[in-house]
């Protein structure tokens, strides 16, 4: 695969969920740091190194809502990916709307994330940059 030279970071508290995001998105030449532990992944953190950050809703310590607040004070431009194992994104609703007010849910995917979805969503916010310079 051609690489893409654009770096995602994924915190996912289930080790098996990360890793598979982490092989689909590497094996299309995208540069990968997957953290399970959403303290570690803050901690390891540093503005301006990555492209889009990828990071499930319910985690224990930190939840991803929290964890964006505080990744997105560090690097103002980060685009962000949520993933959620719950049945409806209804409750974050009201949470959305804040963290993208002009988006709707286009940036929330339900598990289990298919490949093609995944790649799908990925390539939209990082090649069809256009689209969303006012991140």
């Amino acid at each position: 695969m051609a690489q893409v030279n654009k770096r995602i970071l994924i915190v996912d508290d289930e080790r098996d969920v990360g890793r598979t995001l982490e092989m689909i998105l590497e094996n299309y030449g995208f540069d990968i740091d997957c953290f399970t532990d959403a303290a570690m992944a803050l901690k390891s953190f540093k503005p301006n190194v990555y492209d889009l950050i990828i990071l499930d809703i319910k985690m224990a310590e930190i939840n991803g809502f929290e964890l964006y607040d505080q990744l997105k004070s560090r690097d103002s431009k980060i685009k962000t990916l949520f993933i959620t194992a719950l049945n409806s994104v209804e409750p974050y609703n009201s949470r959305n709307s804040k963290v993208y007010p002009l988006r709707g849910v286009r940036h929330f995917m339900k598990k289990p994330v298919s490949s093609e979805d995944l790649l799908g969503q990925v390539y939209s916010m990082l090649v069809s940059q256009e689209l969303y310079e006012d991140d």
